[in-house]
């Protein structure tokens, strides 16, 4: 089966540094990466952080959900400037996973619209 050619960048020392590892371990730079992927898909690997970037939109977004229910409609993220509820939300939606939040979001923006 032909592979397809993707083109990665690394730093040069890291990439060096693997290369070494790699072929210390018995495998090429391309076996290496493979054998990760496969792995990877073969116990589910999750990333930590891409699950963190969903639980904190979640948690956000609650918050945010929870003002704009009580008709409050900028909120002060920073000491200087205030920002939309509604614009925030619809940032968030895109990352929120959990489905009946996101139907409470949507139906709410509509109530507001």
């Amino acid at each position: 089966m032909p592979k397809m050619l993707k083109a990665f960048r690394f730093n040069p020392e890291l990439y060096e540094k693997f290369k070494v590892l790699a072929s210390e371990s018995g495998y090429t730079v391309t076996g290496a990466f493979e054998k990760f992927m496969s792995n990877a898909l073969e116990y589910g690997l999750a990333f930590p952080s891409a699950t963190k970037v969903n639980e904190d939109a979640e948690t956000e977004a609650r918050v945010l959900l929870t003002l704009l229910k009580r008709n409050k409609y900028w909120v002060r993220m920073d000491e200087k400037k205030d920002v939309s509820v509604t614009g925030r939300l619809l940032q968030l939606l895109p990352n929120i996973k959990e489905t009946n939040l996101r139907q409470d979001i949507e139906q709410t923006l509509k109530e507001k619209a």
